[in-house]
């Protein structure tokens, strides 16, 4: 059985960090990436992917939405979560179908939840 393995976008390393330590701690194997160049790296490099849970505004350059897209054309049903401090409306407006929206601030287990909400066959314990 493959390792659940997210890619983890997030510019605030204290935010990454204590996500992806919690997520560790439940099964998953995470990669942990600041910026969008790195993401499409690690999206166009790596055959598999369980998930992407990405913030929103990563400073210069491609932003989450763009992430998403970028993912979901190379793994087409890959759940997304999105956690950003901005307005939730306009993940509904640039958000890609099926991906679900946390508000920061957050608590780790709420991406957790996310996660399992999109793929529950797949969720770590």
């Amino acid at each position: 059985m493959r390792a659940h393995q997210i890619l983890f976008v997030e510019d605030d390393v204290i935010a990454s960090l204590a996500s992806s330590d919690f997520l560790r701690d439940r099964g998953f194997r995470v990669i942990e990436v600041a910026n969008a160049p790195l993401a499409a790296t690690i999206i166009n490099q790596r055959g598999y992917l369980s998930a992407l849970v990405c913030d929103i505004d990563l400073g210069p350059g491609d932003d989450g939405f763009q992430i998403a897209r970028q993912a979901r054309i190379a793994h087409p049903e890959l759940p997304v979560v999105f956690i950003s401090a901005m307005a939730a409306s306009r993940h509904m407006i640039e958000g890609v179908n099926g991906s679900v929206f946390i508000q920061k601030p957050y608590h780790p287990r709420q991406v957790l939840e996310a996660l399992r909400a999109l793929s529950p066959s797949r969720s770590a314990a």
